[in-house]
């Protein structure tokens, strides 16, 4: 048996109850999207305020990606397309570089910087402190005599009174502005350009020498001084 509707009790009061739920309802709070996607246009924006935003498929941006916070990257980051930093980087990591490396400002490295490939400077390459080595024959020292180059046998190249100076053990040879030298620990030959005098400290020795009858004809004073007579 079918109802009576009492027409005297009027349904306003069930229109306001339905209201009352629609206008206090949270539809979107365990929301689903299917294939159809969501879509915001008009200006609009979505913002997360105390949640977050997960991602377990693809975020595709055709856009620009605006990122005033911080931004951590626990996985594989690729970049296909120019990467253009205009602030500081900091990497403590370990950092491949497969391609050219184009650094128009200052890079600063705290760590080891391996280099496999050719390197091409077309600028200074300024060594502030610290060796350059070169395999394990040559070091480039600042340390050595005021700058100079050592090699694995125990030889140095060298800045030596005022001039530059090759030594190995206690020989030594060498010119400055004023002359050459050649000699070990307490013999030397010395060349001046003022006087064009060789000057010999120790021992002059000559080797064999041919005979002859004719009478001496070399003179040395107190000083030293060879003279000829005639």
């Amino acid at each position: 048996m079918a109802g009576l509707d009492d027409l005297s009790r009027g349904e306003l009061a069930d229109i306001l109850r339905r209201l009352r739920i629609l206008e206090t309802a949270s539809p979107l709070q365990n929301a689903s999207i299917g294939e159809d996607g969501l879509r915001v246009y008009g200006g609009g924006v979505i913002n997360i305020e105390n949640g977050g935003l997960v991602v377990n498929g693809t975020a595709t941006i055709h856009g620009v990606l605006n990122a005033d916070g911080t931004i951590n990257f626990t996985g594989p980051v690729s970049i296909s397309g120019p990467l253009t930093i205009s602030g500081a980087t900091d990497i403590t990591g370990n950092t491949t570089v497969a391609g050219d490396l184009d650094v128009d400002g200052p890079m600063t490295t705290t760590g080891t910087l391996s280099v496999e490939g050719v390197t091409t400077l077309t600028n200074d390459l300024n060594v502030t402190t610290g060796k350059v080595r070169v395999g394990s024959a040559l070091t480039i020292d600042p340390a050595v005599d005021g700058g100079g180059l050592s090699f694995s046998s125990g030889a140095k190249l060298s800045n030596s009174s005022g001039g530059i100076g090759l030594q190995l053990g206690g020989a030594v040879s060498g010119v400055t502005p004023f002359g050459a030298f050649m000699g070990t620990s307490g013999a030397n030959i010395l060349t001046s350009q003022a006087d064009g005098i060789v000057g010999v400290t120790g021992k002059l020795q000559v080797g064999t020498l041919p005979n002859t009858t004719q009478a001496a004809n070399v003179y040395v004073d107190a000083n030293g001084n060879f003279f000829r007579k005639v």
